[in-house]
């Protein structure tokens, strides 16, 4: 499978483009328990691999039992509406409060893991992560007051 993001006449970070950011979504749920994350672990997520430090902070808060701030992370609108076209486009099902792949989420997704060149390091990342709860994120959540 080839992915290819094109050049435009104006500026736009590949991580603001719809495609991208779909992708990296579908594989917070494939790298997911049960390819399915709550919204808060998404927004997560998605605002560490903005940055390689904000990924080596997580990787580090991993280490001490999610006991090391990485900081306030944000909610984006970009995200909500890139989950909303997966959504309408059948890549994933809402339940309560969850976001889960579909077959058809899972198909494309598995493209894109068995690529060897699109997304080495968010792969790689999520790899090295593994799984990360809710209760996880909730002592995340907790340190921003301390």
């Amino acid at each position: 499978m080839k992915i290819q993001i094109t050049q435009k006449p104006f500026h736009v970070s590949a991580n603001a483009r719809v495609v991208y950011r779909i992708i990296q979504l579908l594989l917070i749920l494939h790298f997911s328990r049960g390819k399915s994350a709550f919204l808060s672990k998404i927004h997560l997520l998605i605002w560490v691999l903005e940055k390689k430090e904000r990924i080596d902070l997580l990787l580090r808060s991993k280490e001490l039992d999610y006991n090391k701030s990485i900081g306030l992370w944000s909610i984006s609108d970009y995200t909500n509406q890139a989950l909303l076209y997966m959504y309408e486009d059948g890549f994933c099902k809402i339940s309560v409060k969850t976001y889960s792949l579909t077959d058809k989420g899972k198909e494309f997704i598995k493209k894109v893991i068995d690529d060897k060149e699109v997304f080495l390091d968010e792969k790689a990342f999520f790899k090295q992560l593994g799984s990360i709860r809710e209760k996880d994120i909730e002592k995340l959540e907790k340190l921003w007051i301390h």
